[in-house]
């Protein structure tokens, strides 16, 4: 029997992705900026000098300090009355203006507040945190364009500004420039004197990064093989071996000549023990390309398992004889677990052969099965010392030979360093170059290279799809560093939380949820993810407690409202739901998901006007099929025939086979439980 390895505890990057669901919401829409707080806070506080003397300035200073002690207290209404007073005596007083946007801000009228803090932006322009809030105005209004001048201004008088840069990083987003928002959490990260906050932080910045790539590639490159196999590749992360091998042979269906494709399905046979359609898939990748080491090392995975060792050690041979780096870059190898007396056997049996990298690199990874760690350690050392006189030979031997074809031999440093000489790079260049950094595991460099590729849809979708692999990687790095380096810390408890719920261990990825709100008790957005855990897991009493708890810690938490509005949903308690939902999007008018519940919430309410123009809002991010079906029941109630009949008609579109509709189910798109149909 074979049994997969603890994909936690594995290093590849690609073995461990925490649940995406469990940032959707938090970070595809706007921060709580804890400093634009105290950036309001003293804007607010600008005080003109008065006129002495003069009857007129003596009444501007009280009705002035009047508006002050109202936004002091939260009565933002007369605080907007007070301002709007000083205004109608003296227009061009600035620091009126400046206040009387922020009384619109707090009161979430972000329209009336973008009005008055331009106007005051244009006889001030140099107040970083006003042009941070008023280009954050914009974006939630649907106005990037009018945003950009003053996020940039931004950024240009505080480059040391964390609210800039994350500002900054959210309008990229609406370009869908994935790298340059990414450029800008980096910026946020290395700002950050917390490092286990800053590297939990961006971790989750890369998975959403690579979210919403899928969810483009599914829905510019529908017929595309690569949103198969990225599919695939995330029901593998997840365990689901045979749904993987599905999505796998889809794509095979489309392009049968894909590289990679048949090692990966291939793998997927492996972990559910069929062994010998495992080595067919191999061996069908050795058609296409013999020196293709994934499948090289996916053959001697299959052999220790059958306890073929010296069959194994000719197949890691063969990998060091094509490219010695692919070995160094995979130390999660075997992928599979071994039972001690199999490797014990294979052990055995290599202590007779003579010694060599292949020999130290297989007992490297076969001593951990026998619990012989000392030993195991031994051989990684000679393995790396392997490794080290290779590299010296190899940069000799470029030096003074470069070689031509490089990429096809799988010489992957010299195809670097061939590929960089290329000018100009055109996207073919920046898209092998890309795809080979990744290989060698320089992840920042590969998605700079793979952000570049232009040209057609074949391009772009493969592009997509290593850059959506290179998010992912560049995630788990982050974690494992957060890991490796406070393995103490709340947020490592709260990563390992995650990890946990993903495979539904329910019971420890409770305690170690508990285990960070030990460190951290005040902490809401602890209480908004134990909350939403006990709701995905049905629990819906314990959902209730824990996400009251955030919402008295944090009223403003977005994501703690959509829950709560979504948890009345789910018990029909639907007129509860409201406020919630319509508090959720006063603060972030952009949360379809939010939009989505609202529409749900009031057809169930008999409120059918009401609810379309939620549900139309949200509409295009329709995943699941579920928005356009709310949106034919509203229609129908409201006798539009027509409409209704085309909403129908999109959501069994949906629901027939829409890849984006797959890759939401597996990513864990929030969603409301469908009515009947």
């Amino acid at each position: 029997m074979i049994t997969t390895k603890d994909p936690r505890l594995s290093p590849s990057p690609l073995r461990f992705v925490p649940s995406l669901a469990t940032i959707w919401l938090g970070k595809r829409g706007y921060s709580h900026f804890t400093s634009l707080a105290l950036a309001l806070l003293t804007l607010s506080l600008l005080i003109p000098k008065w006129a002495n003397g003069q009857s007129s300035g003596q009444d501007i200073e009280t009705l002035f300090r009047a508006g002050q002690a109202a936004l002091k207290h939260g009565d933002f209404l007369r605080a907007t009355e007070e301002f709007k007073k000083v205004l109608a005596l003296d227009p061009g007083l600035v620091e009126a203006e400046v206040n009387l946007g922020l009384a619109y801000q707090s009161l979430l009228d972000y329209g009336a507040a973008v009005r008055h803090l331009a106007d005051a932006l244009r006889v001030r322009p140099n107040l970083a945190g006003l042009n941070i809030i008023l280009g954050m105005d914009y974006l939630k209004l649907g106005s990037p364009e009018k945003a950009i001048p003053y996020l940039r201004h931004a950024s240009e008088l505080d480059p040391s500004s964390p609210d800039a840069h994350e500002a900054m990083a959210l309008y990229d987003l609406t370009q869908e420039n994935f790298e340059g928002a990414a450029q800008q959490y980096r910026k946020v990260a290395d700002l950050n004197s917390d490092k286990p906050e800053a590297s939990f932080k961006i971790g989750h910045q890369y998975l959403d990064l690579a979210v919403r790539l899928a969810y483009r590639g599914a829905r510019l490159y529908p017929e595309s093989p690569w949103g198969h196999r990225f599919l695939g590749d995330m029901l593998f992360q997840r365990a689901r071996w045979e749904d993987a091998g599905r999505e796998y042979e889809k794509a095979l269906a489309i392009e049968p000549r894909q590289s990679g494709l048949h090692t990966m399905l291939g793998e997927a046979y492996l972990h559910t023990g069929k062994l010998e359609e495992a080595e067919t898939e191999f061996r069908r990748e050795f058609q296409l390309d013999s020196r293709y080491e994934l499948a090289w090392l996916g053959l001697a995975n299959l052999q220790l398992a059958k306890g073929q060792a010296l069959e194994a050690l000719a197949s890691v041979t063969a990998v060091w004889q094509s490219s010695p780096e692919s070995l160094k870059v995979h130390p999660e190898f075997p992928a599979i677990e071994l039972r001690s007396e199999t490797a014990q056997a294979c052990i055995s049996r290599l202590l007779d052969q003579p010694e060599g990298p292949a020999k130290h690199f297989l007992l490297s990874a076969l001593y951990p099965f026998t619990n012989e760690n000392a030993l195991s350690e031994r051989e990684s050392q000679s393995f790396q010392s392997d490794i080290s006189k290779w590299q010296q030979t190899s940069r000799a031997a470029s030096q003074a030979h470069p070689d031509a074809d490089s990429c096809k031999l799988h010489l992957y440093s010299r195809c670097i360093a061939s590929l960089q000489k290329t000018k100009p790079l055109n996207s073919p260049t920046y898209l092998l170059l890309g795809k080979t950094y990744f290989t060698l595991q320089q992840y920042d460099r590969a998605a700079d290279a793979l952000s570049k590729v232009q040209g057609d849809k074949g391009a772009l979708s493969e592009a997509s799809y290593w850059l959506e692999r290179t998010y992912q990687a560049l995630g788990a790095e982050s974690f494992s560093q957060l890991e490796a380096s406070f393995p103490d810390s709340w947020r490592t408890h709260q990563l390992r939380a995650e990890g946990l719920a993903l495979r539904q261990d329910r019971d420890n990825a409770i305690k170690e949820y508990e285990a960070a709100l030990h460190l951290r008790p005040n902490e809401a957005e602890l209480h908004e993810a134990l909350g939403e855990f006990y709701l995905d897991s049905r629990s819906e009493g314990d959902a209730k407690g824990e996400l009251e708890k955030a919402e008295a810690l944090d009223p403003s938490r977005t994501k703690t409202l959509y829950l709560l509005g979504r948890l009345c949903v789910l018990d029909n308690e639907n007129e509860k739901a409201v406020p919630f939902l319509e508090r959720a999007l006063q603060l972030q008018p952009n949360l379809n998901e939010a939009g989505e519940l609202l529409g749900t919430a009031l057809i169930r309410m008999g409120k059918f006007a009401d609810a379309v123009p939620r549900l139309e809002k949200a509409a295009p991010l329709d995943h699941m099929g579920n928005i356009h079906y709310q949106l034919y029941q509203a229609y129908r109630k409201l006798g539009e025939s027509e409409l209704a009949q085309k909403a129908l008609a999109r959501s069994q579109d949906i629901r027939r086979g829409s890849l984006e509709r797959d890759q939401a189910l597996i990513i864990g798109s929030p969603r409301p439980e469908p009515d009947p149909q």
